[in-house]
């Protein structure tokens, strides 16, 4: 699921300026709808069949999944993933009108599309063709000139991870390129079941991180990483899969 981990469908796309990024970066774009009062259902139906219609073959592949926790709880975010540069320059008015006609009528737009630019080096864990059933979603704003502490610290997490989970641990790192601040990172674990992965380490995570990195060295990393994100800190929610959604 190394590339392949999220979702969200864009309604319109951006040919300028993404098909002059790199050509071999993987890309995501996500988009976040509403169903309107009384209409969650007729939503969901009218939405899986435009998926199924469209977005079922590599490189236009969307999956859907609800919000399940805070504010946001209730509202649909969509995820088209395992994007290319070249895919943003594909000509898709066919689908967009398919969906203005038969699927806005029972949706509020919450948020216009996003696009975002996977971190590979922070990756954990193996792709997976299948989308996971539950996904847990992190986002901070970075003070500008002082991402390397988030991503060195999102690193070490990373392999402290895979010691301690053996393999079943899966996390991918996005950060926006397009559709708002520009400095947001993304960090989205992926599972299937609870509890999230299985811990198969004696060892505390403090002790094995240190172990790694050096004395002290996550109470040092951490505070570094709390003090290069924005005062109000990392806002976390759950969201689980939307079965009749995905293609």
């Amino acid at each position: 699921m190394k590339s392949k981990i999220l979702l969200l469908v864009a309604i319109f796309v951006t040919t300028i300026g993404y098909s002059q990024r790199n050509p071999n970066q993987t890309y995501l774009t996500s988009f976040v709808y509403e169903a309107k009062d009384g209409m969650t259902e007729k939503f969901e139906s009218a939405a899986a069949k435009k998926t199924k219609m469209f977005n079922s073959t590599e490189g236009n592949i969307i999956w859907t999944y609800r919000v399940m926790t805070g504010p946001s709880e209730g509202q649909y975010v969509r995820f088209l993933i395992n994007q290319s540069s070249e895919d943003y320059g594909q000509d898709k008015s066919k689908e967009y009108a398919y969906w203005e006609k038969n699927v806005s009528p029972y949706a509020n737009t919450v948020s216009g599309a996003q696009h975002w630019s996977l971190r590979s080096p922070l990756s954990v864990g193996e792709d997976s063709p299948a989308a996971p059933k539950y996904l847990e979603r992190s986002t901070a704003i970075m003070r500008p000139g002082q991402e390397s502490h988030v991503y060195r610290f999102l690193y070490r997490q990373g392999v402290i991870m895979e010691k301690a989970y053996e393999g079943s641990a899966v996390r991918r790192v996005f950060t926006l390129e397009s559709g708002g601040n520009t400095q947001t990172v993304a960090v989205f674990r992926a599972f299937n079941d609870f509890p999230h992965w299985s811990d198969q380490s004696n060892q505390s995570w403090e002790e094995m991180y240190n172990e790694e990195f050096g004395w002290q060295q996550l109470q040092i990393d951490s505070e570094a990483f709390d003090n290069s994100i924005r005062e109000w800190g990392t806002n976390t929610v759950l969201l689980q899969r939307v079965d009749n959604m995905i293609p």
